[in-house]
């Protein structure tokens, strides 16, 4: 069982690939399946973590603001090394 932390740092790093990532790419490198994902791509969208475009197939990309998050999340993980690239793993 993962932490939500996990799931949504999973999927911005994802989403900061190059282009951005479709809604299969993200299930699949997250370990997710369709119905699951949508609550969290909900939550990253509203706080402006990830952007939805529309345009041939809906991509998500992770904003400015995302990418300051998971920069930070890495400042983390470089002072806290046991939490071996996810968070909540200490918990």
């Amino acid at each position: 069982k993962r932490f939500k932390d996990q799931i949504l740092v999973s999927i911005l790093r994802v989403c900061a690939g190059e282009g951005g990532a479709n809604k299969t790419q993200i299930v699949y490198s997250c370990t997710l399946n369709f119905h699951n994902v949508v609550p969290y791509m909900d939550l990253l969208i509203k706080n402006g973590l990830v952007e939805k475009d529309e345009c041939r197939m809906a991509r998500y990309k992770t904003t400015p603001k995302g990418e300051a998050a998971l920069r930070c999340f890495r400042e983390l993980e470089e002072m806290i090394p046991e939490m071996g690239g996810e968070a909540g793993a200490l918990a």
